[in-house]
């Protein structure tokens, strides 16, 4: 069943306005038709059951008939400082975070940071709505504008503070991660860190943990850190 991220207040038994760019990918994008069903949600209202009631020209009409169960919420946060790679990788990077359940995302630029940018790109707003609307999720992953290595430090941060380094002696292993809640995890761009960064972070209390032997790709590296805290997070 096709979700859709619907951004106003919803409830049973009324009827709500497709419009805009919602109205243009269910109708023109997902070809949904009349009296045809599918999933509107959003993180303040949940997921919801609706039937398409009526097409316009420039808008739809939905009916909300019910609202879905959801399971358990998990309270553990998951906080992902990722320096831009080159290129795109960052997009698919951005999307890989929304589907392992990164509550917040920020950009870094750090010593070895190839391509910089202190924007907060329209086009990263769009995966995340379009990949929470694949995965699942009802929440929007919080993502930052980008900042530089140092002001990672600037926030008082509680819980596991890990720094994927290619050089640390700790292989990452799940004991890092139980009786912990949330989780701040910083990753490099191509070239690595610097010994200062590491030290810099060393002094803020974040743990260096390897992923391997092998040197990883940027997008690699976030997957299989990102991922193993997802799964084995007490």
């Amino acid at each position: 069943m096709r979700r859709f991220y619907f951004q106003g207040q919803v409830k049973i038994d009324t009827v709500i306005k497709i419009k805009n760019e919602l109205f243009n990918h269910i109708i023109n994008v997902v070809k949904i038709k009349k009296g045809e069903n599918f999933i509107i949600f959003n993180s303040e209202s949940g997921n919801y059951f609706c039937v398409l009631k009526n097409i316009e020209k420039r808008f739809g009409e939905a009916k909300v008939l019910y609202k879905i169960p959801e399971n358990e919420k998990n309270s553990s946060k998951i906080s992902v400082y990722q320096c831009i790679p080159k290129g795109n990788i960052l997009n698919e990077i951005i999307e890989r975070n929304v589907e392992l359940g990164v509550t917040e995302f920020t950009p870094i630029i750090s010593e070895r940071t190839i391509k910089r940018t202190k924007e907060l790109k329209q086009r990263w707003l769009e995966i995340i709505k379009h990949s929470t609307e694949q995965c699942g999720r009802t929440d929007l992953m919080k993502i930052n504008m980008p900042i530089m290595f140092n002001e990672i430090f600037n926030n008082d941060m509680q819980g596991k503070k890990l720094i994927c380094y290619e050089n640390s002696e700790n292989l990452i292993d799940i004991k890092n991660f139980k009786g912990f809640k949330d989780f701040h995890i910083i990753l490099g761009p191509e070239g690595g860190f610097t010994l200062s960064e590491i030290e810099k972070a060393s002094e803020k209390g974040f743990e260096s943990v390897s992923l391997g032997q092998n040197i990883l790709k940027c997008l690699t590296a976030n997957i299989l850190v990102v991922g193993f805290i997802s799964l084995f997070k007490s």
